[in-house]
């Protein structure tokens, strides 16, 4: 399967697989990324986006892990709303700390070089706390809200 990504865009990132388009703002890479020079900036954006793609299947592992602990009756419609809420953020959360994850991994010692060059604590420490938090936080009340 064929894939493309454009990340020159600071507005509008786009990933196609197979002839399937999402165009989506890159929130996640303003928020990390922020202060870095074009290049740096760049690169890492590509390879996060290029990550979401390398690691479908830890996506698709926690989408079936939530759909084994989303999916019980008696919920009723506000519930059941609720939970499918709470799965999509969590799971993009998800998604999100295992792409950047992989940055890290594929771009090795450059990717702690680019930050102690150009630093950005505050919006690290969002992502990474935020998203995890996010993350478990929600699959776990997933898990619990089991009725």
């Amino acid at each position: 399967m064929t894939a493309e990504i454009a990340v020159e865009n600071n507005l509008w990132h786009l990933v196609k697989v197979g002839g399937v388009a999402l165009h989506h703002p890159p929130l996640v890479n303003l928020v990390l990324r922020r202060g870095m020079p074009r290049w740096e900036r760049l690169y890492l954006s590509f390879l996060h986006e290029f990550g979401h793609l390398q690691t479908i299947p830890v996506a698709i592992f926690h989408l079936l892990w939530l759909g084994r602990y989303g999916r019980v009756k008696k919920r009723g419609v506000r519930g059941s709303l609720a939970v499918l809420a709470a799965a999509a953020v969590a799971h993009q959360a998800v998604w999100e700390l295992a792409s950047e994850s992989y940055v890290i991994v594929k771009s090795g010692r450059q990717y702690g070089r680019i930050y102690r060059k150009h630093p950005n604590l505050p919006g690290q420490l969002l992502f990474w706390i935020g998203m995890s938090v996010t993350a478990v936080g929600l699959s776990l009340w997933i898990k619990g809200s089991k009725r």
